[in-house]
């Protein structure tokens, strides 16, 4: 006799996007997953909690909360801090806190009138009512499950969350994913937190409506990266990956606008305008063959997966098409290179007024940022790190001084700001590494200037992590944050993502400064009104350049081939002999020691930058073309 599977009932789930993620981007964790849960056959919505309680606190605490997170790099936690005593009561105590972290009070009190206690009440009265609200204005009952995609500052906030609705509504499936549980991260919080029914560790896409489809049909058979609570069984490792990327739908940012509609935009955004969060591809191709040693992203996804140029310019058309923005921000960690010929072609071709972000590698020629400014790439993200090309080995980042420095040059050229920090604090670095950033710094006062320096920090995941024995790195632990914002019985070596460790062979605290001092100098220099510029105007036999970069404008005339040997260095980097073969190719009769005493001169007199007899000129050309 057959045995009929039991009828699978079409369920109604909610997602959440919970603070401290971005109040003026829709998320697109929650976004695609609605799309997949309603392709897979069930009801979903996306509840945008964020928001609410941007609208509840004001826009601008709300982001000055966020402000100092971003500004101490997250290690203070503060976020996670102000929801823990929601999530699981009292830690330690709040003043511990703050003796930990001074940057957290002095930050909150320099933005504002009152004083750290007021952070205090957020923490142990206001916050936990807000969530009671949450918890009474959502018909919660009226959901079959709900998830949390928890993402970098979102952590307390969902399991504050996800306990209140436990201890309310104990039949509720909770389900718990995003990268906050990647890897042995999500098992870690599983064994120990009781209201966690599941945890979807890695990529969602595929397991979510797996375990959707059991809850419907009453089954529960294992589901690989699915950890069910209780269930005794071993650790389902990480969920299946999406290989063919176009098969994914579109995210839906329906629910994201709606949210905003039943606020005071003004009271939720500020005056920020909205930006949309797209996903051409996964992994990094760069990664897959030259980890970089101090990153963490990706986890065991490296390998890399991208759409193809059609359907990555048909869903761009689709949300532009949807959704009240031109700003669209794309999460993949690296641009795919064959999107130049494909998308970026394609782009250019259509015209659009878009303001598109991605993060690219540094070594883009001037012919191909032109072409990604066509497009409406007008922000980019390159991964510089730093002007040493030591220091850029120490990390596998397949790039040098000069080629960082070219990225900067035509990126300006072309309108594409540059967000871009300097890093420090490697293995195997010296003071001399620091010192020629310092010495090289004033000469690029024209070009857009670094954020900050700061130094880094062993991600989970990373090589410095895995490995740390080969960096000569030791005693790895979490960092400090964690025993402020997650009690003791939950083991913080196992769900933290940020640890410390002592690193030797390092450069001196002196050396460090040095590069601080003059990445603060280039700021000030860019921040004024008659900004440093350095540019050459081409005419029939001269070339001169205007500088003035020191604050007062000098002027110099290249004749003849001086003005063609200059040049030549303009576009990519240049070695003498091919600078020397070029102006024999144009007819002049001059021997490779007049040429490279020549570029020696101009790297002399700043307008010029050389390593391993490599040349790269460093005005721009006034003509835009």
């Amino acid at each position: 006799m057959e045995h009929s599977l039991p009828a699978r009932r079409r369920l109604r789930v909610a997602l959440v996007n919970m603070p401290w993620s971005w109040t003026y981007m829709p998320s697109i964790q929650c976004g695609l997953l609605q799309s997949v849960v309603r392709k897979s056959g069930h009801d979903c919505d996306v509840l945008y909690l964020n928001l609410d309680l941007a609208a509840w606190l004001g826009d601008e605490t709300y982001q000055q909360i966020v402000q100092i997170d971003d500004q101490a790099g997250h290690f203070c936690q503060l976020g996670e801090w102000l929801f823990s005593y929601a999530a699981f009561g009292d830690i330690r105590p709040d003043h511990d806190y703050f003796a930990e972290y001074p940057e957290v009070p002095e930050g909150w009190s320099a933005m504002r009138s009152e004083g750290p206690d007021r952070l205090i009440a957020y923490r142990r009265d206001d916050l936990p009512a807000w969530l009671e609200s949450v918890v009474r204005g959502v018909d919660w009952a009226s959901y079959d499950a709900v998830g949390f995609s928890s993402t970098f500052l979102q952590n307390n906030a969902s399991l504050a969350l996800g306990r209140l609705l436990k201890t309310r509504f104990p039949d509720l499936p909770l389900i718990f994913g995003g990268a906050n549980f990647d890897g042995g991260m999500g098992v870690a919080y599983a064994e120990k937190l009781w209201w966690l029914d599941y945890v979807v560790s890695g990529e969602g896409d595929i397991a979510l409506p797996a375990l959707l489809d059991q809850l419907a049909a009453g089954t529960d058979d294992p589901i690989p990266g699915v950890h069910r609570r209780g269930s005794g069984r071993p650790d389902p490792g990480e969920a299946a990956r999406t290989r063919d990327l176009d098969s994914l739908p579109v995210p839906d940012y329906g629910d994201y606008f709606a949210g905003l509609a039943r606020y005071d935009r003004a009271q939720v955004l500020g005056g920020d305008d909205v930006r949309l969060h797209v996903e051409f591809s996964r992994g990094c191709w760069w990664g897959a063959k030259h980890h970089c040693t101090f990153c963490g992203l990706n986890k065991m996804g490296m390998a890399y997966r991208s759409k193809s140029g059609p359907r990555a310019v048909a869903e761009l058309e689709h949300l532009l098409c949807t959704y009240p923005t031109a700003s669209v921000d794309a999460t993949d960690n690296i641009l795919d290179m064959k999107y130049l010929h494909t998308f970026c072609s394609e782009l250019a071709e259509r015209r659009w007024d878009l303001d598109l972000f991605f993060e690219v590698k540094a070594n883009l020629s001037r012919e191909q940022l032109a072409l990604m400014a066509r497009a409406g790439i007008r922000r980019i993200q390159p991964g510089i790190e730093s002007l040493s090309t030591h220091l850029l080995e120490l990390m596998r980042k397949g790039s040098t001084k000069l080629i960082n420095i070219r990225l900067l040059k035509w990126a300006l050229h072309y309108g594409i700001a540059v967000q871009w920090h300097l890093l420090a604090g490697f293995p195997g670095e010296s003071d001399a590494d620091y010192a020629e950033q310092a010495e090289i710094s004033p000469l690029l006062h024209h070009l857009q200037p670094p954020r900050t320096l700061h130094g880094i920090w062993l991600e989970r995941f990373s090589p410095y992590f895995t490995d740390p024995a080969s960096f000569s790195i030791s005693g790895v632990r979490p960092q400090p944050s964690y025993g402020h914002v997650y009690p003791a019985d939950l083991d913080h070596a196992r769900i933290a993502y940020y640890f410390d460790g002592e690193v030797e062979g390092t450069a001196s605290p002196e050396a460090h400064g040095l590069v601080s001092a003059a990445v603060a100098e280039w700021q000030r220099a860019w921040s004024r009104r008659d900004r440093p510029t350095l540019f050459y105007r081409r005419l029939p036999g001269r070339l001169s350049i205007i500088d003035t970069r020191s604050g007062r404008p000098r002027k110099a005339v290249l004749e003849g081939w001086r003005g063609d040997a200059y040049e030549a260095c303009g576009d990519t980097i240049r070695s003498g002999k091919g600078v020397h073969q070029q102006l024999l190719d144009r007819g002049h009769d001059l021997s490779l020691e007049t040429v490279t005493r020549f570029l020696d001169d101009c790297c002399r007199s700043g307008v010029m930058v050389s390593e391993e007899e490599k040349y790269l000129s460093l005005a721009l050309p006034q003509n835009p073309r």
